[in-house]
Parts: structure tokens; C-alpha cells; sequence
């Protein structure tokens, strides 16, 4: 798992994002939402980079309300990864 190392934060995973989903609608459901949601996009497991799961967040969000949590804290990490890579890396 890739880190930011000066700032403590590991690069989200597909692995986190669905144990997030998980911790709100359940492992089952959890695992339908995200496979249909790659599926969706045209995407293959396991979704690895971060503008793939950003994509497969934002689809997420548009699923239901407890979804849109979940979809929206993973996209927040992603943001603020992106944004401190970038200054790890200037």
C-alpha cells in the first residue's frame, strides 16, 4: 500500500472502500453495489488506481443515501491523498 510518507496517509484502496460500503449496508450488499458498479463502468476487478475508484465512488454515490456516504468519504480520501502525493512530491 502506497503512503504519504510525511503525512500518515495510505493511498485508498478498493479493499477500503468496500469494507466502508460494508460498514454501512452490509458484506453482501456491500459486494453487489461495488461489482455492479465496476461492471457499470466498464471496469474490471480489482480497481486499482485512483482515478478508477474515484469513478467507481462517484457511481456509488448515486445508488441511495447510505451509499452516497460511503461513496463520498472514499472520494474525499482520494482527493486528499492526490493533493498531498502532489506536495510530497514538489
Amino acid at each position: 500500500m502506497a503512503r504519504v510518507e510525511n503525512h500518515g496517509h495510505d493511498r485508498p484502496t478498493e479493499q477500503d472502500a468496500v469494507k466502508a460500503l460494508a460498514d454501512l449496508v452490509g458484506p453482501q450488499m456491500a459486494e453487489g453495489l461495488w461489482n455492479l458498479s465496476v461492471q457499470a463502468l466498464g471496469l474490471r476487478r480489482p480497481v486499482s488506481t485512483s482515478a478508477e475508484l474515484r469513478r467507481v465512488a462517484e457511481h456509488v454515490m448515486e445508488v441511495g443515501e447510505l451509499s452516497r456516504v460511503a461513496g463520498r468519504s472514499l472520494k474525499v480520501r482520494i482527493i486528499t491523498y492526490e493533493a498531498l502525493a502532489r506536495t510530497v512530491r514538489a
